[in-house]
């Protein structure tokens, strides 16, 4: 990974209005709220938290496809948000987004080959001869055949589509891959398929890849860092080895016991998530934490490495991080067997035109 972060979001604000039926503002559904992070190059960040966290928004601002109400996006060290549109235009070409539905992301009045040439044409990455030679390549790159570019997308199974827009998200040459839930909407065997692909091709391309995702077992197999969300705001971040085996935070550790067979390293999750209308003052989390104290109501706990974390990049929003009772032994996730084993079963063979 590179000194300096080929992703760098500071204090990114995205707030929505509330109106009444007659059009007057009542509020804002604070969204993402005071954000700051880093990708680098070649590097996984996983973004995790519940559904309501913020965390597709995130993913948003980070592309510019959403405009952020404060704070800096910057991309290879240029402001995305001082750009103007020409000059963005082209730089889209290095920033790529896998939408969660493979259904709803393709136009369905497109060949698959018209899809995946629509940004070779728009950046004028090849010659029109050279088209549909890339394209086929392109295609057997994510495991379909050459001949899919004449079919439509409703032909196809869940995974082919997203094979496909993966397809496309790699034809303009991208630095960095955003990924919103890009298996979640597909059956587990196909999700192994498809993570497989998506590791081999980080690992090819040297891709920066955010991925967005609820599903532990997914982000603990391909993340290198993560990044926990909770109402806006992020609660814990590290290295993703450390994040699992020793989780800082309250909430990290009952998004971990709140999944099958985790290991129990914490008391699951207890209650409704608070609305994003009217967050909880200070620690946000207070309302829900079994650790709860005065303090938690009073002040708003900094995003800081504690005294005991194994490594100053392990760091947490929690007073009492460095008191809370250890978490047990980590123990082998069941639902992460299963995928390691689905992994294993349908890893590429040298003929996958038929692969879901």
């Amino acid at each position: 990974m590179s000194a300096a972060p080929l992703l760098q979001l500071d204090g990114v604000v995205r707030h929505f209005p509330v109106r009444d039926s007659l059009g007057r503002r009542r509020g804002a559904v604070r969204a993402v709220d005071g954000v700051s992070l880093t990708v680098g190059e070649g590097e996984v960040l996983a973004v995790v938290g519940e559904s309501g966290c913020g965390k597709s928004t995130l993913g948003r601002l980070a592309l510019r496809l959403d405009e952020p109400d404060a704070g800096s996006v910057r991309f290879a060290g240029t402001d995305l948000r001082a750009m103007p549109p020409a000059a963005l235009r082209q730089q889209r070409r290095h920033m790529q987004m896998i939408f969660q539905d493979p259904y709803a992301s393709l136009d369905p009045r497109m060949t698959v080959g018209q899809a995946v040439a629509e940004p070779l044409r728009l950046h004028g990455i090849v010659p029109r001869a050279g088209e549909r030679a890339r394209v086929q390549e392109l295609l057997s790159r994510v495991g379909l055949r050459p001949e899919h570019a004449d079919r439509w997308p409703h032909e196809f199974s869940g995974g082919q589509r997203q094979r496909i827009a993966i397809a496309r998200a790699l034809a303009s040459g991208p630095r960095l891959i955003v990924g919103d839930e890009p298996v979640s909407a597909l059956d587990v065997s196909v999700q192994a398929q498809v993570i497989n692909l998506l590791q081999d091709l980080i690992r090819e391309f040297r891709l920066a890849f955010m991925l967005i995702s609820h599903d532990l077992a997914v982000v603990r197999h391909v993340a290198d860092r993560v990044v926990v969300m909770y109402l806006g705001r992020i609660v814990e971040e590290g290295p993703a080895e450390h994040v699992f085996a020793t989780p800082r935070h309250p909430y990290t550790r009952a998004l971990l016991a709140s999944v099958p067979g985790a290991g129990g390293k914490g008391a699951p999750l207890q209650g409704d998530l608070p609305s994003p209308i009217s967050p909880p003052a200070a620690c946000r989390f207070h309302t829900r934490c079994p650790h709860v104290q005065a303090i938690c109501r009073e002040q708003d706990p900094p995003l800081v490495a504690g005294a005991t974390a194994a490594t100053p990049t392990h760091r947490a929003a929690c007073h009492f991080q460095d008191v809370l009772p250890a978490a047990p032994p980590a123990t082998e996730h069941p639902a992460g067997d299963r995928l390691a084993r689905l992994q294993a079963f349908f890893a590429p063979k040298p003929d996958m035109g038929n692969a879901a």
